[in-house]
């Protein structure tokens, strides 16, 4: 991957993190209804997040996970140095909150129900499989790693085995992550797809200069024609409007998640195709561009309990712009502070995951097992 793709990349992942933060913030609750126009791009950025992890694992695989061991021990320090974190600051901060305003707390933002399930389905990353949904909590957007975690384990089954095991495994991956997961794996896969591109059949910069134009333009042209409603409401017509809301849940949006995915790849194509003309336009902005990149995946995971406790404190009025922005400041520099204890040590958490793996095959044999 090239000096400007990946910096662009990275630039997107902070302006998609950015994005999530600010679609919750625009919640009633917490901003008085001044953001609500900010409601609508949450999907959105969720899509540009799979279509970036597709690409960003086959980039992985082909480059520096050349096992399966490999592949798995580093998802696994990626997915728990930050998830085991966030489940549970989201315990804590949930206590802190509903003690301060029970009241936020009501309703569909915060489910405590059966806590111990709740918490083994998160950790586990078996929370979305097929109809079900157990939202960890106040902290709603956890319910993108049961898809991502099951998108790793079709990947791994379809990348690293062999022979009649591939097909086998990826079919039985498929059985039991179930069609909710499945509806997106579309988007996701479209980020190998790009990856394959950029690394084997580069366009022209002329042409990669008008696929990255393009993308941008259709993109404006499918939200101010209001594609997204569009295709919504031809879902409730077709399939039943509980079923697309209660069912498929966090994949209700599914047809205009194929349109966004598309018009991601072609972006990253497009982008791609003209960095050799951007390397001294970008190189100026990387020091910021990689900071922050390396708090996305904390900015994601812990903003939402975040701005739960701190709204339910009281502190910040949602009918004043000031202490709305102040709000969604606060909350970002904190998440950005806890990262230097959740994504910063992922070597650490990688160094004792293999450990325990070294230590696992030494004892198999002597039970009669095998690796």
């Amino acid at each position: 991957m090239n000096r400007v793709t990946s910096l662009y990349l990275d630039l997107i992942r902070v302006s998609a993190a950015l994005v999530v933060v600010l679609t919750h913030l625009a919640y009633t609750r917490f901003s008085g209804g001044q953001l609500l126009a900010w409601r609508s791009l949450g999907n959105d950025a969720v899509m540009v997040f799979f279509v970036l992890s597709g690409y960003v694992i086959a980039w992985s695989a082909a480059e520096r996970e050349l096992t399966l061991g490999h592949y798995a021990l580093n998802r696994a320090a990626r997915l728990y140095s930050v998830a085991l974190p966030a489940v549970a600051l989201t315990v804590l901060l949930d206590a802190i909150g509903r003690h301060w305003s029970p009241a936020l707390y009501h309703g569909f933002q915060y489910q405590g129900g059966e806590p111990a399930l709740r918490l083994l389905h998160a950790l586990t990353f078996t929370h979305e499989l097929w109809f079900q949904s157990w939202r960890v909590f106040s902290n709603g957007p956890y319910w993108s790693l049961g898809y991502e975690c099951g998108y790793y384990l079709l990947f791994a089954c379809a990348w690293y085995l062999r022979g009649v095991w591939r097909g086998i495994s990826v079919l039985a991956g498929a059985a039991l992550l179930g069609p909710k997961i499945l509806l997106l794996l579309p988007v996701w896969a479209l980020g190998v797809v790009v990856y394959r591109i950029n690394s084997r059949h580069v366009p022209g910069v002329v042409t990669g200069f008008v696929l990255w134009a393009a993308s941008l333009l259709a993109y404006a042209a499918f939200r101010i024609d209001g594609g997204p409603q569009a295709l919504l409401a031809f879902s409730h017509a077709e399939w039943g409007r509980h079923f697309v809301e209660h069912s498929l849940h966090w994949s209700n949006e599914f047809l205009a998640s194929y349109v966004i995915g598309v018009l991601v790849a072609m972006n990253f194509v497009g982008l791609n195709a003209c960095a050799p003309l951007l390397t001294k336009q970008v190189t100026h902005f990387e020091r910021p561009i990689r900071a922050g990149a390396a708090c996305t995946f904390s900015i994601y995971l812990f903003h939402y309990p975040l701005l739960q406790c701190l709204a339910a404190s009281g502190a910040f009025a949602p009918r004043s712009p000031l202490a709305v922005a102040l709000l969604g400041l606060v909350t970002v520099a904190l998440c950005c502070a806890l990262a230097t204890v959740t994504e910063k040590r992922k070597p650490w958490l990688r160094a004792v995951l293999l450990s325990g793996t070294r230590r696992l095959r030494q004892r198999l044999p002597r039970a009669g097992l095998s690796w």
